[in-house]
């Protein structure tokens, strides 16, 4: 139900705060870093656990405090229970970002996929039993506990950490890791103050049906951009002092993600009520128009999630924090206001921040970094939404003569699939000929 929704919401939220104190950042220090010592890497383990386990701890201890400010004291025992997922995740980390710096990507996609198959089928049993918003939490957990069992089976190699824990060991890594401990905790204000607005000013089954589509438009990026910039991150890191390979990787990179992502959004903006009927059912009409709204919102917000992979992998976690405060500037104010028109004028309002941020990210991160140029910029991350548009908008207009939302988005899928293709082969064709390279490949 929408209401479960919104309560596992505040929960993720609390969480992903809380989670950006894990490892104090060391973790992306560690991948940066390209020369580390056995025993470093040993005291990195060992800081991660000790870390987690005061982290939980901690959420545990003011639980009951963040659930009465959300006005439902329901979240305090799914609070409490949550926070394993700090220990099982830092036990299973490092072998997860060693993996990512020696680009040991094919059993780590394996991991991920099994894990995430299991999760899945285990939370729809636990929903079918009538566990409610536990069924969320059941997810969750045991896809902490898998993720971090295969890790070590399948990619430790051998490694075990030495029972060994230095200072002296880590001081170096904090310091990049504070940089961007501090750029994180803006970030995450930036990125979740509309649940913490929502979870104050609307009722829990609003804040429910305005997360879903919100978290549908997350999704999307969360599926498709690890799978690039997990990859351009280290290597921008081994070639971080040649800026002519680091704008290629770069542009590249955030060009591979835009042509992936957007006919997906531009598909949920355009087909939204079919979407939301098909995946949600009855009760959940009013979420259509949000799910359009954030599909604009969730579009633009991937055209830059790649600039992280370019910062960290150039070791300027020091302007991204600069940046992200910066950013608590304007989106705080211009949140609060949308959240006074509703869930709808809080989803307008990320989409007018996130559009005006556009330009500026711009001018403050790649150009510096990268020396790239804004008409390049604006290129690689704007010209595939623009073909999926063109590709998408006639199979529009066509399932019109269809009424049931399963014939219309397999005869959209039929019509615009073949048409973005074609657009993309005339006038995006590095990207084409790259994903036809790879289908051929495998």
């Amino acid at each position: 139900m929408p209401e479960d929704y919104g309560l596992m919401a505040m929960v993720s939220v609390v969480l992903g705060f809380a989670s950006l104190f894990q490892d104090m950042g060391v973790n992306s220090a560690y991948v940066q870093r390209q020369a580390v010592s056995a025993a470093e890497r040993s005291s990195l383990f060992w800081l991660n656990v000790g870390l987690s386990c005061l982290l939980s701890l901690l959420v545990i201890a003011v639980s009951p405090l963040l659930a009465r400010y959300f006005g439902d004291e329901r979240l305090t025992p799914l609070l409490m229970l949550c926070t394993s997922t700090f220990v099982l995740n830092a036990l299973g980390q490092q072998v997860r970002m060693s993996a990512e710096k020696t680009l040991n990507f094919k059993p780590l996609v394996f991991v991920e996929s099994v894990t995430a198959v299991l999760t899945f089928l285990a939370a729809v049993a636990a929903a079918l039993a009538g566990w409610g918003v536990y069924a969320l939490l059941v997810g969750g957990i045991l896809g902490s506990l898998l993720g971090t069992f295969f890790v070590w089976v399948f990619l430790a190699n051998g490694w075990r950490p030495m029972w060994r824990f230095r200072y002296i060991d880590v001081k170096s890594y904090l310091g990049f890791g504070s940089a961007l401990v501090v750029n994180n905790i803006a970030n995450q204000i930036n990125s979740t103050l509309d649940i913490f607005l929502g979870g104050r000013l609307l009722s829990t089954a609003a804040l429910g049906l305005y997360s879903v589509p919100r978290n549908l438009a997350l999704q999307v990026q969360m599926m498709i951009n690890p799978v690039v910039t997990r990859v351009g991150f280290p290597l921008m890191a081994q070639v971080q002092n040649d800026v002519g390979r680091v704008r290629s990787i770069y542009l590249q990179t955030m060009n591979m993600t835009a042509s992936i992502n957007a006919p997906l959004y531009v598909g949920l903006a355009f087909f939204a009520p079919e979407i939301v009927a098909l995946l949600l059912g009855p009760g959940w009409e009013r979420a259509a128009d949000l799910l359009q709204i954030l599909a604009l919102w969730g579009g633009l917000r991937s055209t830059g999630n790649p600039v992280g992979s370019l910062l960290l992998g150039m070791g300027r976690a020091d302007l991204s924090m600069k940046w992200n405060l910066s950013l608590l500037l304007v989106t705080p104010p211009s949140l609060w206001f949308g959240a006074q028109f509703g869930a709808e004028g809080m989803a307008w309002s990320m989409l007018g921040v996130m559009a005006a941020y556009f330009i500026p990210a711009w001018f403050f991160l790649v150009r510096p970094l990268c020396k790239a140029e804004l008409w390049t910029y604006c290129v690689a991350a704007l010209l595939p939404f623009a073909l999926a548009t063109l590709a998408i908008a006639p199979a529009y207009v066509v399932v019109m003569l269809f009424e049931a939302p399963l014939a219309r988005l397999l005869t959209a899928v039929l019509i615009s699939a073949p048409l973005y293709l074609i657009l993309s082969y005339l006038l995006n064709r590095d990207w084409f000929l790259a994903m036809r390279q790879l289908v051929y490949k495998h």
